[in-house]
């Protein structure tokens, strides 16, 4: 999975992603929301798909916890993906909103659910545990 690496530095993607997010915000106690831009430069679509791009699954789920990592100012590491769904494709030219819930479980052990839609459709459900590197 693409993530940090273990000096603390964003992947190629991770900082395609970070760079992407605006409009972050506290919506009510341990849930945030941002947009996120997947405009056609997006270095994701390289190669997927040549002609029909779309953003991959990877970075959906990327993208939740590199927002966490934004809220909780801190470098975290994914530990497991415990459910993933994906709904419908998010394509180039898309602007997506994406909501998180995070939740502490342990020390250093964060709960992550990560909601993102377009223009009102959900594109795709994550739930994954992420520990701070």
């Amino acid at each position: 999975m693409v993530q940090m690496s273990m000096d603390g530095k964003d992947s190629v993607i991770g900082g395609e992603l970070r760079s992407r997010m605006a409009g972050v915000q506290r919506t009510e106690e341990g849930r945030y929301s941002c947009s996120i831009d997947f405009d056609p430069a997006f270095r994701g679509f390289e190669g997927h798909f040549p002609g029909n791009p779309i953003v991959p699954g990877v970075c959906l789920i990327e993208a939740g916890r590199v927002f966490a990592e934004e809220v909780l100012k801190r470098a975290l590491t994914t530990r497991s993906v415990t459910q993933c769904r994906f709904r419908r494709p998010v394509f180039a030219g898309e602007r997506a909103e994406l909501k998180i819930k995070l939740e502490e479980e342990a020390e250093d052990l964060w709960k992550i659910q990560a909601d993102i839609r377009v223009g009102g459709s959900v594109c795709a459900q994550v739930r994954l545990k992420a520990g701070a590197l």
